[in-house]
């Protein structure tokens, strides 16, 4: 489509816009009242009991499984007698609202409905969930911003979550990202006799990066922000040789990589604070491998190696990460990390956070900081290593 013709659209769309929702399935149940219900799912509850052809519903089970054992409910589906308000939500400086609606998991042995404890990943039940948003408190340059608003909308439901947990008790219900979630539906509201003009969008990404400009995503009726790899393919031979050569072996993964998999697994699922803590973990355990390793091939005696990592005080205490970097480094290559400006950076910014964080000082970070944390820790990981 031309640029001009794709601002026309987009100008023509995004005029008499007041309303928009942005709905999707969470991976497990909140186990709230629900707050708002499913038109296609009761006509086909309807047509169910009369004995009629069953119209299609994602949240049905199939034709040869409708009349399946259903505990805790005499009825394969389940649909509200009655809806709650809206939980209002404040997030980013606006105010939005979250309705939930309780879903059996369908097509299994047995249909439960209801909420057994424990189930993280939805077997049994699971919620979806709806977050809307009145447009006449935002600048009509984000009306069609879809990444604006699915991150806004999934900000608002980790908070819900943050809290849902704290109330409940229900330690295993986890916040979210669009990457666990994949796929959204949004659903643009006009004053006018326009039609209501509905989105559907896919991403892998954990975290959406937005773009100010309305044009971040056209305005089309579907959109894939997603790589993916057909089923024809698979790891490459030399990575699957290489797996199943270690798994026949009594051996652990290498804990340095394990590591540096840790950290990015809570970037992925935003999980800030842990992040943090992991990136200085990662960093002192790779000095205490590495540097044990150099003085190894130098041929100093394992006993003496261990006095290097220790105080010499009464409780031969564990020298600091702040200690290793600023000596044991210099000792065992000759190379004066200490002097570097990224010795400055990770001890600024990964190994004060991680302080601050584990000695009760601070409680929330930012994904900036746990962003530049493991930049910080990556990028002395790789100056110490061309010096190894």
């Amino acid at each position: 489509m031309a640029p001009s013709n794709l601002r026309f659209r987009m100008d023509k769309q995004a005029n008499g816009m007041y309303y928009k929702s942005v709905y999707f399935d969470l991976p497990f149940l909140i186990f709230v009242k629900d707050g708002f219900k499913d038109k296609q799912l009761e006509d086909w509850a309807k047509a169910y009991q009369s004995g009629e052809e069953l119209p299609y519903s994602r949240y049905a089970p199939s034709q040869s499984g409708a009349g399946g054992l259903t505990i805790g409910g005499g009825f394969p589906v389940y649909l509200p007698d009655k809806i709650e308000q809206a939980y209002v939500i404040k997030v980013a400086d606006k105010f939005v609202g979250i309705q939930f609606l309780r879903r059996i998991a369908q097509n299994n042995s047995a249909n439960l409905c209801g909420e057994i404890e424990g189930d993280r990943t939805g077997r049994a039940s699971f919620s979806s969930v709806r977050v809307n948003f009145d447009l006449r408190i935002f600048d009509s340059k984000y009306f069609l911003n879809t990444k604006y608003f699915v991150n806004l909308a999934i900000d608002s439901v980790n908070k819900f979550i943050e809290h849902y947990r704290i109330a409940t008790g229900k330690y295993y219900i986890r916040p979210v990202t669009p990457a666990i979630i994949q796929s959204f539906t949004i659903f643009n509201e006009y004053n006018n006799e326009q039609p209501a003009f509905v989105q559907h969008y896919v991403t892998d990404k954990a975290v959406l990066e937005v773009d100010e400009s309305s044009t971040t995503l056209p305005p089309y009726s579907y959109h894939m922000d997603a790589v993916m790899h057909g089923m024809g393919g698979a790891i490459p031979d030399v990575i699957d040789a290489s797996l199943r050569e270690n798994l026949d072996k009594d051996i652990e993964p290498p804990i340095i990589e394990t590591l540096h998999l840790e950290v990015k697994d809570k970037l992925d699922l935003r999980e800030w604070r842990l992040a943090a803590i992991e990136a200085a973990v990662l960093f002192e355990t790779f000095l205490n491998i590495k540097l044990r390793d150099v003085y190894r091939a130098q041929g100093m005696p394992d006993s003496d190696i261990e006095d290097k990592f220790h105080k010499n005080d009464r409780y031969r205490s564990p020298l600091s990460s702040y200690a290793m970097a600023k000596l044991l480094i210099e000792d065992a290559t000759g190379f004066d990390f200490f002097s570097t400006t990224e010795f400055q950076e990770w001890s600024d910014n990964t190994k004060d956070l991680r302080n601050e964080v584990v000695h009760g000082k601070k409680y929330k970070v930012t994904k900036e900081e746990a962003q530049l944390s493991f930049k910080c820790v990556e990028k002395s990981i790789g100056l110490i290593s061309q010096h190894l």
